[in-house]
């Protein structure tokens, strides 16, 4: 009998009043609040790398982030997913460095050319995505002409009527980025994509076909830097297998 007793006592739980309990959990939850909103994880720092188009307060702005705001209450996939509706931005990577900084790697889209489209400019990037669209430009980048669309979509690739002369815009224009050919105006016409031209200041360059146009666009890049500026004449890179002679004009 008195084992039997011994055994029950030690099986028996202790248990609170109900209101006891609640106001337990009350507590803990108000302690956890207290430290996870404290100052402590007040955001303090902010660092953004990568920018080029944007400035650092912009980027803030885009995705809510301001010095001051709780870490935790702070949502990244959120600020990302803001951010990549920007037709300038590729990708970001956006991490939060316990107690208080964030850290924000921006990839930027680079304007290499425009497009002339109804009084204005379409700037795009290298793939033919359209970035910006502006009554004007200051950057000294290729004036493409000879794309046949009649819509396009801010931040994605024109839908062209002729694909194949949007193929010669991308192949040339990442060969020009690739020899630093940006830093002159070079109006591009692609309309007839078995007689590529390029004009650059006053000179009118044959390129023929896309065949070899690494080697077409270096050997424009190197040559047309050392014409005179006022110098006008053509130049024939139709075919590389035969002397490359620039023809003066008056």
């Amino acid at each position: 009998m008195e084992e039997r007793e011994q055994r029950a006592r030690r099986h028996h739980k202790v248990r609170l009043p109900q209101g006891k309990t609640l106001l337990l959990f009350a507590l803990v939850v108000i302690a956890a609040m207290g430290v996870l909103f404290s100052p402590i994880f007040a955001i303090d720092t902010i660092t953004i790398t990568g920018l080029s188009h944007f400035s650092e307060a912009d980027i803030c702005q885009i995705c809510g982030l301001e010095k001051g705001q709780n870490l935790f209450s702070f949502r990244t996939k959120k600020a990302v997913d803001a951010l990549k509706k920007e037709s300038y931005i590729e990708s970001v990577q956006m991490e939060k460095q316990f107690p208080n900084a964030v850290n924000i790697d921006v990839t930027e889209r680079k304007v290499r050319g425009y497009i002339p489209y109804m009084g204005s400019y379409l700037y795009i990037d290298e793939n033919c995505r359209v970035l910006e669209i502006n009554g004007a430009f200051t950057q000294p980048l290729p004036v493409v002409k000879g794309l046949v669309f009649d819509q396009f979509t801010l931040g994605e690739v024109i839908e062209t009527e002729n694909p194949e002369a949007l193929d010669v815009v991308v192949r040339i224009a990442q060969a020009m980025t690739k020899y630093e050919m940006l830093d002159m105006v070079v109006e591009l016409d692609v309309s007839d994509t078995s007689n590529i031209k390029a004009f650059v200041n006053q000179v009118e360059v044959n390129l023929g076909t896309i065949s070899d146009y690494d080697t077409k666009v270096r050997t424009m890049c190197e040559i047309v830097k050392q014409i005179p500026e006022n110098d006008r004449g053509t130049l024939d890179l139709s075919d590389l297998s035969k002397p490359i002679v620039f023809k003066y004009l008056t």
